[in-house]
């Protein structure tokens, strides 16, 4: 289960360099394939997502979004067990490609990846909120005149310190008169923050979240209503990208802890030099969990996914069947085979 990988964060980084040099996009400091996501050359968040929008100034034919999506889902997916992925696709990060180039290339990707591997998608539709809350509106308003069955939800991204939530409260009331699900980051903002994803802007889901444990009352709401928080335990654990130091391990098993139900994913991949396997394994040896909390981790999300009851039901059986075929005793075989 998937509910938290970025479509732009997932581009392998050696098909990154193909497309900056058939573009003419500068690859800073001259990296190499091997070279350009080293976190340890990123001094901050913001400077890490500059990175990030090099890569969107690369991706920009309907070809290239087949690619990237095409290579997350198998590469990135279905060779660690995954069976279901809600990616996020991030229209702001991509200025050379107009909305309906990127959703048809998107599609594509999505229907070969199932028919090769079998794994199933979703898009989640992203709003940078380093944007105007215009720009949001606006964006809102193209994914539903140009509305697909694939696109399931929005969310809003990028550095949370520069687009407080509630600024985008229209974009949101939009999305959920079309039918649109809601979910939003919320990394390093304090625990309010999590009540304006909820109250103001109709959201179901929370990514990340950690700071909500910081507020027994807000937990215990979350906990009662049944949010699901979908957490990235190695990106967010790098202190400078977390907004307040390192301890998100810490924090996830206080979430855990305290009955909230969280998710487990990679956010972006290889800029992180992670995979959803290693992200399940980094978890579990931080913090002793089992295959049996694993498991709840992939069945919260089965639970917490936008699709519908009937296809929500096939899916559970089989991650079901998966687990199955795991040995339930050994660890190691567990996470090697995938979450799903």
């Amino acid at each position: 289960m998937s509910l938290h990988c970025h479509l732009t964060g997932s581009v392998l980084p050696a098909t990154v360099v193909e497309l900056a040099a058939k573009y003419g996009v500068p690859v800073p400091g001259g990296r190499t394939a091997d070279t350009l996501y080293d976190i340890d050359s990123h001094e901050d968040l913001d400077e890490f997502l500059r990175v990030y929008d090099m890569v969107g100034q690369a991706v920009r034919e309907a070809d290239d979004f087949r690619r990237i999506t095409y290579e997350s889902l198998t590469t990135l997916g279905a060779d660690h067990g995954v069976l279901y992925r809600e990616i996020f696709v991030s229209p702001p990060a991509h200025p050379h490609a107009d909305y309906r180039t990127l959703l048809d290339g998107v599609r594509a990707g999505m229907r070969e990846a199932k028919q090769d591997t079998g794994i199933d998608s979703r898009i989640i539709v992203a709003i940078n909120r380093e944007d105007t809350p215009q720009a949001a509106v606006d964006l809102v308003r193209e994914v539903i005149e140009h509305r697909r069955d694939e696109v399931v939800g929005i969310g809003l991204d990028y550095a949370e310190v520069h687009g407080p939530p509630g600024q985008f409260h229209e974009a949101y009331r939009l999305a959920g008169q079309a039918g649109l699900h809601r979910t939003a980051h919320s990394e390093s903002g304090p625990p309010p923050n999590i009540e304006i994803l909820l109250d103001v802007l109709g959201c179901t889901r929370v990514d990340h979240g950690y700071h909500v444990v910081d507020d027994p009352r807000i937990t215990e709401r979350c906990v009662t209503e049944g949010i699901v928080f979908t957490c990235t335990p190695v990106s967010s654990d790098i202190g400078r990208y977390s907004g307040s130091g390192n301890g998100k391990h810490e924090k996830i098993a206080a979430m855990v802890d305290a009955g909230l139900r969280v998710t487990v994913d990679s956010d972006d991949p290889p800029m992180f030099g992670t995979d959803p396997t290693n992200d399940f394994a980094v978890l579990s040896n931080a913090l002793g969990y089992g295959p049996e909390q694993l498991l709840r981790f992939t069945m919260n999300g089965v639970e917490g996914c936008w699709l519908d009851d009937t296809e929500r039901a096939a899916l559970h059986r089989r991650v079901l069947a998966r687990a199955a075929e795991a040995d339930a005793h050994d660890l190691t075989a567990a996470t090697r085979r995938g979450p799903g």
